[in-house]
């Protein structure tokens, strides 16, 4: 695995991948990502990282919202069911936990559900900061609310 680094509004994102996808994209702060393992090996001149970061810099601009990198993840079965429903929620747009159970097909999983967008391995380019509480509160984040409000506000305001 190969990893870089880039430093945004929010903190400095690690991203890793290989040579054809990126595996994980991780806030300075993941409670669930401490420390870069040892056997990654640094390499920010890999072209699909240079793609990363500039398409992380536009949407730190508030420029573009998509992102069309080569994503692949790793987890049991559910979560990765979890993790592509998150890619179905609109820019700008927000979904709670329990729409997200409803939406796939398993209503009284909410816990299950905040469980595994919590593990998402692939900070901002799956949105996983679209899914709040029912409440209307932000419900958690991985790597801190206040990161979680900024995305929020900055894909509101564009």
């Amino acid at each position: 695995m190969f990893y870089d680094t880039f430093e945004s509004p929010i903190g400095s994102l690690t991203i890793a991948g290989d040579t054809t996808h990126i595996h994980e994209l991780h806030i300075e702060g993941d409670r669930y990502f401490t420390t870069i393992p040892t056997d990654w090996n640094y390499w920010p001149e890999d072209p699909l990282f240079k793609s990363v970061r500039e398409q992380l810099a536009t949407y730190f601009k508030g420029e573009s919202f998509n992102f069309s990198v080569p994503i692949t993840f790793n987890g049991t079965v559910f979560q990765k069911f979890v993790w592509q429903q998150l890619q179905y929620i609109p820019f700008g747009q927000t979904r709670t936990y329990a729409e997200l159970a409803a939406q796939i097909g398993k209503p009284k999983a909410v816990r299950a559900v905040g469980t595994a967008v919590g593990r998402n391995p692939l900070c901002i380019l799956i949105p996983c900061h679209r899914v709040i509480a029912s409440s209307g509160g932000l419900g958690g984040y991985v790597a801190g609310l206040d990161r979680k409000k900024y995305l929020l506000q900055l894909e509101e305001s564009n």
